[in-house]
């Protein structure tokens, strides 16, 4: 059953400060096997992307199995049943393309990328590593001993574990609290018999959709995407047990030894909002103002005037469920709690009174000017739509986005800013040289000490 969708679909920034441009609208398609198919169709450049999103990513992970949607989206561009791993990558370098698969916390996401006179070739070659991957044992362990490779060089970058070890603090054994990637240990006890069971679990045509962009017509793709996808089998799909994240009391605090650090990197924060949630606009300007523009209140006190750092900010990650707000930096481990302070100091001032209507204007005209260079090719526009059916965002999300920002009054961020923000009840993680460090830290709340191989 076809759907269109009206949306009209920004490419090219150009538009944006002429005028506005008709564009055909977006097209979708569900095949009887459940398979979302959306179609946007574009002729300025001859190119196609292609994504396919399979509705599982690192929060599908089993207990004790961290990491294996990120290594069951590794293998499959390591062979299939009729292609080794140098054939698949030798037809897709053949015609200029490209061709990739990764994990997120909520999906994995195959694409194709290719000229549009190569489309049949990027199609069976992504339909082909989606329908049958091999998962050879000797494609397991190369890939598995990449994989361990990069988690013990990532112990030697102090804001990787400081990311790492706010996640794991913050979240406990919420779906989101390990690293997508696995640790050594869950990375090690992964056997073909696990990825074999999460790919027939969740690599379901009913569990996944398609996003196809460039120079198409939608009634052409929809045939060949029928023909070559018609045959995948529908399934039924577990779903995740979501428990309730967990709601820090006080400040806790988490403090990885890196002994060798001359630095302290740092992050904290709390739970935050869902991307569905309806203060979203009201949350992405007040996250501007206070750590993400150059002009931020974060920058302009932490790092200009107080000199305590070359880069800070504030992060709203947005998923499918409740992920993180956080402030991270990193300062000369004399200044940890100075920085750490005056940062609890602005985020506090925040929720205190309306920004300014410099800042307010600030971000606006930020937002209009950048969210549509975000749609400016094929694979950015893809991306969206991505977003768009991964979210279940409303069909509009695009067309209506800079009437949204512009509808948020500097009264919805005061207000966005009280109910969100909790800076009374924090988590920190903090990678420093403890001795240096944890005497201060202890005027903040409990402090927890793990070592770099702890983690």
């Amino acid at each position: 059953m076809k759907r269109i969708l009206t949306i009209l679909i920004f490419f090219g920034f150009s538009f944006a400060l002429a005028s506005e441009v008709k564009l055909p609208p977006i097209t979708e398609d569900t095949l009887s096997n459940g398979l979302i198919i959306v179609a946007v169709e574009n002729h300025e450049l001859p190119t196609v992307s292609m994504r396919m999103v399979i509705r599982a990513g690192a929060a599908n992970d089993p207990d004790g199995k961290a990491g294996l949607a990120d290594f069951t989206s590794g293998m499959l561009r390591t062979g299939t049943k009729t292609r080794t791993a140098t054939q698949i990558a030798e037809a897709i370098d053949f015609v200029g393309g490209s061709l990739g698969a990764g994990a997120d916390r909520d999906a994995i996401n195959a694409s194709a990328d290719v000229l549009v006179k190569h489309l049949d070739v990027g199609l069976d070659l992504l339909s082909d590593i989606i329908m049958h991957p091999a998962f050879d044992t000797a494609e397991i362990e190369r890939h598995r001993n990449e994989i361990l490779s990069g988690i013990v060089q990532g112990k030697d970058d102090p804001d990787n574990l400081c990311s790492k070890g706010f996640n794991q603090f913050l979240f406990g054994n919420y779906p989101y609290g390990h690293p997508s990637e696995g640790t050594e240990a869950s990375v090690t006890s992964i056997t073909r018999d696990d990825i074999t069971l999460f790919y027939n679990n969740y690599f379901r045509p009913n569990n996944a959709f398609m996003v196809i962009a460039g120079d198409i017509k939608p009634a052409d793709i929809f045939s060949k995407v029928s023909k070559i996808f018609g045959g995948w089998e529908m399934g039924l799909v577990p779903k995740i047990r979501w428990n309730t994240p967990p709601s820090p009391k006080g400040y806790q605090v988490l403090l990885i030894d890196k002994p060798d650090a001359t630095q302290t990197s740092i992050r904290f924060g709390h739970v935050g909002i869902t991307r569905d949630d309806p203060d979203y606009y009201p949350v992405l300007l007040m996250n501007y103002i206070l750590g993400v523009g150059f002009t931020s209140r974060l920058n302009n006190e932490v790092r200009v005037k107080g000199g305590m750092t070359y880069d800070i900010r504030s992060t709203n990650e947005w998923n499918i469920k409740p992920a993180a707000f956080y402030c991270n930096t990193f300062t000369e481990n004399d200044s940890t709690m100075s920085a750490i302070k005056a940062s609890l100091r602005i985020i506090k001032g925040i929720r205190t009174a309306e920004v300014t209507d410099n800042e307010y204007n600030d971000a606006v005209n930020f937002y209009e000017g950048y969210y549509p260079m975000t749609l400016e090719t094929p694979g950015q526009v893809a991306a969206e739509i991505v977003k768009i059916k991964l979210y279940k965002l409303p069909v509009s999300y695009i067309q209506d986005f800079t009437k949204n920002i512009k509808k948020v009054t500097k009264a919805d961020i005061l207000r966005a800013a009280q109910k969100h923000i909790d800076p009374d009840n924090m988590v920190f993680c903090v990678v420093s040289n403890a001795a240096t460090v944890q005497d201060s830290l202890k005027t903040l709340g409990p402090v927890t000490v793990k070592t770099v191989d702890g983690m």
